[in-house]
C-alpha cells in the first residue's frame, strides 16, 4: 500500500493505493501501451483500489479510488458517506453520493436521493459519524437512479447528470 501522492509505502492504518506484483499478476493490457504505462510502474501493478495493512499484516479493501475525493488535503470516501447516509434514509429511498466541481473549493460532496427528505435532520445525524469535509453540501432528488447491466447504481452516469443539474441552477 502506498501513499496516493508521494508514493513511500503507507504506515499501518494508513489508507493508500493498493499495488500488486508478483508472477500471476498481468504484464500489461494487449496492444495498448499507454494504459500499460498507467497501470504498472516497477512491475507493481496499480489495481485503483485504496486500502491500508492493519498490524497483522492483513490487507483491508476500502474503495475504488476514482470513489475517493481530496477534500482539504485529505482523501474522503464517497462511498463512506454514501454508507453512512444509506442507514439514515426510509427504506424506499435510495442514494447516491458524488463529487461536482467548484469554482471556489475545487470540488464538493454532492448526494443524489430518490424523493425528498429532512434534510437539516438527516445531516445532523450524519455529523456525528463523519467529519465537516465529508458531509454533503447539496442533496439532489433524482426519481430513479441509473443502474447499470449488473443492477448496481450506475455512479458514472448518475455523476454526470447531477453536475448538469447542479450546473444549471
Amino acid at each position: 500500500v502506498e501513499h496516493y501522492e508521494s508514493g513511500e509505502p503507507c504506515a499501518v492504518g494508513e489508507i493508500g493505493k493498493i499495488l500488486v506484483k508478483g508472477d500471476n499478476v498481468m504484464k500489461g493490457y494487449f496492444d495498448d501501451f499507454e494504459q500499460t504505462t498507467l497501470s504498472i510502474r516497477h512491475g507493481w501493478y496499480d489495481t485503483g483500489d485504496m486500502g491500508y495493512l492493519d498490524a497483522e499484516g492483513y490487507l483491508w479493501h476500502v474503495g475504488r479510488l476514482k470513489r475517493f475525493l481530496k477534500v482539504g488535503g485529505e482523501m474522503v470516501s464517497l462511498t463512506r458517506v454514501e454508507d453512512v447516509l444509506e442507514k439514515l434514509l426510509p427504506p424506499d429511498v435510495e442514494c447516491c453520493v458524488v463529487e461536482v466541481p467548484d469554482s471556489l473549493r475545487g470540488s464538493r460532496i454532492v448526494a443524489a436521493i430518490t424523493q425528498p427528505i429532512d434534510e437539516k435532520g438527516t445531516l445532523k445525524k450524519m455529523s456525528e459519524q463523519l467529519p465537516n469535509i465529508a458531509m454533503p453540501s447539496k442533496f439532489v432528488v433524482m426519481p430513479e437512479l441509473p443502474k447499470a447491466g449488473s443492477g448496481k447504481i450506475d455512479f458514472r452516469t448518475i455523476t454526470e447528470r447531477v453536475r448538469d443539474i447542479v450546473q444549471s441552477q
